[in-house]
């Protein structure tokens, strides 16, 4: 077959026109291959062009999947599986993107856990959780986080701990304190680092104690009589997340 006349139709794409129909070449194959105007091509080079145009499609598709975002190798891998590639030319295509730069699991953890720790109010562990998912090392997400800002670290559970506590005033001090606990441990935050920053302030809440004494005293005063009452309502306001301190205060007065 002899090339009449080349269109290009994207970035990196070309339409080769010859007597024998129309090809669409990359245009690193065509480099390759020095396919020019006129040019002769027997079946044996229409098969190695074809071939490496296999593989400079599936390249094609990794540069525009990691050019939304920066990917993790995982996350490249799995897209090209579902994109129905072999393995063998999956991983030739990361190992030609890993050596071209383009992939780096340690620049793509800098950048996630950058993100996260500016855009969303996720701690350490949850980060490294959702870094482990999408199959970056272990140890490289060791390293990075240990690198973070320990400042910065309490700054952000600071907020998060006074953003629970103005949601959630009207709870039994108890209860406050273990709605921030499990809240900022689910955030992916240190117990120790939370009970440090709770042990520095001092919450406040806006239960009503008396109220709740009221409304169990009316229910339960016919019911038992005054050492028992008074132990069962120390049981039930204990239950609602007060102190030992508040109930005895309520009762006694």
């Amino acid at each position: 077959m002899k090339i009449n006349k080349f269109k290009k139709v994207g970035l990196n794409k070309y339409k080769i026109y010859s007597d024998n129909g129309v090809l669409t070449i990359y245009e690193d194959v065509i480099l390759k291959y020095n396919l020019l105007y006129k040019k002769e091509i027997d079946d044996t080079l229409l098969e190695k062009i074809n071939m490496d145009n296999y593989k400079a499609s599936i390249y094609d598709s990794a540069l525009k999947y990691i050019g939304v975002r920066m990917r993790s190798e995982k996350e490249v891998n799995e897209y090209l599986l579902k994109k129905g590639f072999s393995l063998k030319d999956i991983d030739n295509t990361i190992e030609k993107l890993l050596s071209n730069g383009l992939l780096n699991d340690t620049n793509f953890a800098k950048s996630y856990i950058n993100d996260k720790l500016y855009l969303t109010n996720n701690g350490p562990d949850k980060i490294k959780c959702e870094l482990i998912k999408l199959g970056v090392e272990e140890s490289i997400i060791d390293t990075l986080l240990k690198e973070i800002d320990n400042k910065l670290l309490n700054d952000k559970l600071c907020k998060i701990i006074d953003k629970e506590i103005k949601l959630n005033s009207k709870l039994p001090i108890i209860k406050l304190k273990n709605k921030i606990i499990n809240r900022c441990i689910d955030l992916g935050y240190k117990i120790d680092s939370i009970n440090e920053i709770l042990s520095n302030i001092n919450i406040c809440s806006n239960s009503d104690i008396k109220k709740d004494y009221d409304k169990l005293y009316s229910k339960y005063k016919d019911k038992y009589d005054s050492y028992k009452l008074r132990s069962y309502l120390k049981g039930k306001l204990y239950q609602k997340g007060y102190t030992i301190d508040e109930i005895n205060k309520v009762i006694d007065e």
